[in-house]
C-alpha cells in the first residue's frame, strides 16, 4: 500500500463517519423531542390524576347524601315514636 491509497482510505474513513455522526445528531434530536412530549405528558397526567381524584371524592359525597338522609328520616321517626309514647305514659300518669 502506498501513501495515496492510505489517504484515500482515511478519506473514506472519515467520510463515513461524518455520514454516521450526522444522522446520529438527527436521532438525538428526536430523542430530545419525545423527551419535551413525554415531559407534556407526564404534566397533563398529573392534572388528570389529581382531577380524577377530585371527581371521586365529589362522587362518595354525592353517593353517600341518601344513607344521609334515609339516617336522618329513620333518627326521625324513632324520636317521634319515642316522644309519643313518652307523652302517653305521662298522660296516663297525670290523669
Amino acid at each position: 500500500m502506498d501513501h495515496d491509497d492510505i489517504a484515500v482510505q482515511a478519506w473514506e474513513s472519515s467520510k463515513s463517519a461524518h455520514h454516521r455522526i450526522d444522522e446520529l445528531e438527527a436521532e438525538v434530536k428526536d430523542i430530545r423531542g419525545l423527551t419535551a412530549a413525554m415531559a407534556t405528558v407526564n404534566t397533563k397526567v398529573d392534572g388528570l390524576e389529581s382531577d380524577v381524584r377530585e371527581i371521586k371524592t365529589d362522587v362518595k359525597s354525592i353517593s353517600a347524601r341518601p344513607v344521609q338522609w334515609w339516617d336522618k328520616l329513620i333518627a326521625g321517626i324513632i324520636g317521634a315514636i319515642g316522644t309519643g309514647v313518652a307523652a302517653a305514659i305521662l298522660s296516663l300518669l297525670f290523669k
